[in-house]
């Protein structure tokens, strides 16, 4: 039965992330001119682009972002995405060469269209995670995907011009790998051939994969060893030194070139793009402005605005009412986890050692991109809920697991079912009453 209803997921995924690119304005979504720019580069010159000192300009972006993107303003100078690793815009740049020919307005589509796809594949992996974890818990599965497809925040994100989804799909196929080898299902080649593409692919695509890829792989080589009770030592964990010189050698010639570009003390063009730069706004900046407890309930409540729904450049707010209806849902959720949690640290025998570790590991992911999150937020001031969406397959599975709790198992079916619902009537609110009046330029 779960394939049936698997495929409904995916199809109204589909048709609801099409409907966000079709009908969300052209540019009004974070980053998106600049992340066009970086594919168009590749497109129209064959090269890579270098990220220079000009391509940001925080006074014209106020401006423009102000104005609605209109025809009259130029986004040709907004490249302050040029640093970025690879990956994704080498992959996008077919898609903008097959499109361009239509004009921009078909480009822009096109290549939001394919970070849609993107996010179809990130929702398949997920099912397949949280099936590993849990072998024989088809529902658990499909309501986690269900939720993860439903988030309005994740399904803008999704049908914009963004790494993001690029990120989110090498990650969850690393948590995948990781569970599979913490399980130990998969053999010592193949969690080198494999752990080696993706965690390369990881370094190729963005640099908030870097940390929580790497640890997914070595917590997951350290659970196998303890599940097989194999003697610990380092060459034990020799496979996975295998799988980051696979890496590394695979994402190498990125390496070398970021080197020659922007110094050997700056291969990945970090310290380029802070020079860049200027004027964002710094967290260090506004604590001193409005005090670091104005500045932390923010952060809280912006976070969780923008994780669920809050659009645009950050500027389009749903209806105060929606967001008390969120909290309350997600509170609940939050409350029903620690009764689960309470439950099955009391019976531990219920979790078998290897689903202990598959816990470790998702929960992992979740712990690092917070705490990812919490560090860049030290240095510039963005808070943005998005941030949080490479843990999102994390996230989903702890909220459902959560509102499990509290639910009659007679019910469980029916109450998920209305919830999806619930969410999809969400999404359509939120597109129609709130994204495109409030951001289309009036005529």
């Amino acid at each position: 039965m779960r394939h049936p209803i698997l495929a409904f997921i995916l199809i109204a995924y589909l048709a609801l992330a099409a409907l966000y690119a079709v009908f969300t304005p052209k540019w009004q979504t974070p980053d998106e001119p600049a992340h066009f720019n970086y594919t168009r580069a590749i497109g129209e010159t064959g090269r890579l682009p270098v990220l220079q000192i000009g391509d940001y300009d925080q006074q014209y972006l106020e401006q423009i972002k102000a104005a609605k993107f209109p025809p009259t303003m130029s986004i040709d100078a907004i490249r302050y995405e040029a640093y970025q690793p690879p990956l994704y815009y080498l992959a996008a740049t077919p898609v903008y060469l097959a499109a361009r020919g239509a004009g921009l307005d078909a480009t822009v589509l096109a290549l939001r269209l394919f970070s849609v796809a993107l996010g179809a594949l990130v929702l398949l992996v997920a099912f397949r995670i949280v099936r590993e974890i849990f072998p024989d818990d088809d529902w658990l599965a499909l309501a986690t995907v269900g939720l993860m497809a439903t988030v309005p925040q994740h399904l803008a994100v999704s049908a914009s011009i963004s790494n993001d989804l690029a990120a989110e799909l090498v990650l969850a196929l690393i948590l995948w790998l990781a569970i599979k080898r913490a399980k130990n299902t998969i053999r010592n080649s193949q969690f080198v051939i494999l752990g080696g593409i993706l965690y390369g692919a990881a370094l190729l695509t963005k640099t908030t994969t870097y940390v929580p890829g790497a640890l997914l792989l070595i917590v997951a080589d350290l659970a196998r060893i303890q599940i097989t009770k194999s003697r610990f030592s380092l060459y034990a964990l020799r496979t996975t030194l295998y799988v980051f010189a696979l890496a590394l050698l695979i994402a190498s010639p990125m390496f070398i070139r970021g080197a020659l570009v922007y110094g050997v003390t700056d291969p990945l063009g970090i310290a380029r793009h802070d020079a860049v730069v200027v004027g964002q706004p710094t967290t260090a900046s506004q604590i001193a402005e409005y005090g670091f407890k104005r500045i932390a309930f923010d952060f809280c409540a912006v976070t969780f605005k923008s994780f669920w729904a809050q659009f645009g450049w950050m500027g389009v707010l749903v209806n105060d009412r929606i967001y008390v209806a969120l909290a309350l849902f997600t509170g609940a959720a939050v409350f029903g986890h620690a009764l689960y949690a309470r439950r099955i640290l009391r019976h531990r025998d219920s979790l078998t050692s290897a689903q202990w570790w598959c816990i470790v590991l998702i929960n992992l992911l979740l712990v690092v991109a917070v705490a990812d999150y919490i560090a860049y937020n030290f240095k510039f001031l963005q808070f943005q809920g998005r941030y949080l969406f490479p843990a999102l397959v994390a996230i989903a599975l702890f909220l459902v697991i959560g509102l499990r709790e509290l639910i009659a198992r007679e019910y469980q079916r029916l109450v998920f079912a209305l919830l999806y619902v619930a969410l999809l009537a969400l999404d359509f609110v939120c597109l129609c009453l709130f994204i495109v009046p409030q951001l289309r330029i009036a005529n």
